[in-house]
């Protein structure tokens, strides 16, 4: 049984990594068992994930990973010491609007919301970081309610919630 314990040890990371390097939206989730609520989000049409891999964005475009991070997770995984749920990762803006244009633009595409609900998000006085509001794996906020009250729950995008 310690032999087996071993081998389990010495090649589940070996399979992890291998499985990982290949592509991300199948393997990382038939690779380890704690990526398995992240794979569900995806059906999730809600959620951003949902949205980018239906437009092409894989989960390696955003969770870029060198061999070294590769083989740290897979250790960690045999060993039983990683994160469970996994921690949230906050892009800065820099991240986002790698593919997302400039901020400009992005207020621009939105200003028909200052009509439907008194407020353009995108032209905050506060220059909100992007994870602010928009999360991928879990459902986005509208952190302008914190301070602005309202009728928010009637203006949201159909899967958002309040903070």
């Amino acid at each position: 049984m310690k032999k087996l314990t071993l081998l389990g040890k010495v090649l589940l990371p070996i399979w992890l990594l291998l499985s990982m390097s290949a592509h991300a939206d199948d393997s990382c989730a038939q690779g380890c068992h704690i990526i398995k609520p992240y794979e569900d989000g995806i059906s999730n049409a809600n959620l951003l994930s949902s949205k980018h891999i239906a437009n092409g964005i894989t989960c390696i475009d955003c969770h870029e990973q060198d061999d070294e991070t590769r083989k740290m997770e897979a250790e960690a995984y045999a060993n039983g010491e990683y994160d469970d749920p996994m921690y949230t990762r906050e892009f800065e803006n820099d991240f986002c609007l790698r593919c997302h244009e400039d901020y400009e633009v992005l207020a621009e595409k939105t200003k028909h919301l200052e009509e439907e609900w008194g407020i353009n998000p995108h032209e905050s006085h506060l220059d909100p970081e992007c994870y602010q509001c928009h999360k991928s794996h879990q459902s986005s906020t509208v952190v302008c309610a914190e301070c602005h009250m309202g009728e928010w729950d009637k203006r949201m995008p159909e899967g958002w919630e309040l903070k």
